[in-house]
């Protein structure tokens, strides 16, 4: 299928809306999981990578600096079709290195199905990106001092769980260590 070259600057207003690509959290700790979604909101079907769906880029001095993909692959396999509406959802493996990051989704417009996303099967390749969010690294609990000694509750919501999480933190702005304490939500 072969895009009318009218038809892509609405494609690219509808992939540069907001809520295309997202992280489900604003801060991580270093080597956790998350969660990564990106959705199409436009009305003709696009294509993101077959084998590795986002990379990563991290904030530096000078701007933006490519990390490589999420995954690194032999083969990049045929393109993965995302339809109108559709939401596909996968696991954030977070960078073990502290900083702030953001995810892209290179995202194909026009693209031949059952083929590899490049330029010779799409008319076009676009950045996708997530918001940025902050890793922040896991001190030596030594730095920490003792444990808090505080217990944990059941928040009103019945489901999260409020207090320490026995893990000590490095602080981003200060660099000083301390227990992370969770909150219940509003």
């Amino acid at each position: 299928m072969r895009l009318a070259p009218i038809l892509l600057p609405i494609l690219l207003a509808g992939l540069a809306a907001q809520g295309c690509a997202v992280v489900d959290q604003e801060t991580y700790v270093a080597g956790d999981t998350g969660t990564t979604t990106f959705s199409n909101p436009t009305s003709k079907g696009v294509h993101l990578g077959g084998c590795s769906l986002y990379g990563f880029e991290k904030q530096e001095p000078d701007g933006w600096s490519d990390r490589g993909p999420a995954v690194v692959c032999v083969w990049e396999g045929y393109a993965r079709p995302v339809a109108p509406g559709e939401v596909v959802e996968s696991e954030l493996r977070v960078p073990d290195e502290a900083g702030r990051w953001r995810l892209v989704y290179p995202t194909g417009l026009g693209c031949v199905d059952d083929q590899p996303m490049d330029p010779a099967h799409c008319e076009r390749i676009l950045p996708v990106t997530t918001k940025p969010f902050d890793v922040i690294e896991l001190c030596d609990p030594r730095e920490c001092g003792p444990p808090l000694g505080m217990p944990n509750i059941l928040c009103p919501d019945g489901e999260h769980v409020a207090g320490p999480t026995d893990r000590c933190l490095r602080d981003p702005d200060t660099g000083t260590c301390g227990w992370e304490i969770l909150s219940c939500p509003e």
